[in-house]
């Protein structure tokens, strides 16, 4: 019997959070820089980053490796608004946290979601053809949806990831927004 999503996001969640500090520096440093390595990303300005947390994939180190490029961190949508929001982000503290006690810019200019050139989405498991697993709320499902009805538009979509959330194939639903790429700490897979 195959896993369901939910057995699938527990196993996963739990193998990330068994890696050490060292394991987790590490990973985020070697997937850096292959991300160095992508054209896309060399030619992007405006770039979408998140927040780790629960073991992800830490990001956050390319303000430092690309100084003059703009950084946005999500921001978590008011009811009745389904999309997140970006805020530009320099690494400063951030003293807010939202209801998921993820810290949040609160004074930074916003950009819309569909006009930055590349995000790098969070992921609990992923597979090579790009199906990605959240964490079950569908923000950014929502948020690039209209990736679906305008393929190649909107920004470009990187998954971010340990290698260790790599399956084969992920049971996948008619609103999960396929990633471009993922970038793990062993290589980068191009799925698009």
């Amino acid at each position: 019997m195959s896993e369901n999503k939910t057995q699938l996001r527990w196993r996963m969640r739990a193998g990330r959070r068994q890696l050490s500090a060292y394991q987790q520096r590490l990973h985020g440093r070697s997937a850096i820089t292959l991300l160095n390595r992508i054209p896309q990303m060399k030619r992007a300005l405006h770039i979408g980053i998140y927040w780790p947390m629960d073991g992800e994939l830490d990001v956050r180190p390319l303000l430092q490796r690309f100084p003059k490029k703009h950084f946005y961190l999500p921001i978590l949508p008011v009811e009745p608004h389904p999309h997140l929001g970006f805020k530009q982000w320099n690494g400063s503290p951030l003293p807010f946290r939202n209801r998921f006690d993820i810290p949040e810019p609160v004074r930074s200019p916003s950009r819309a979601a569909g006009i930055l050139d590349l995000v790098l989405v969070p992921l609990v498991a992923f597979d090579p053809n790009g199906a990605r697993l959240g964490m079950g709320a569908g923000f950014y499902d929502r948020t690039f949806e209209h990736k679906q009805l305008l393929p190649g538009s909107g920004p470009l979509l990187i998954g971010a990831a340990h290698q260790l959330q790599c399956v084969d194939q992920l049971p996948t639903d008619n609103w999960d927004i396929p990633l471009d790429m993922v970038v793990t700490e062993k290589r980068i897979y191009r799925c698009r």
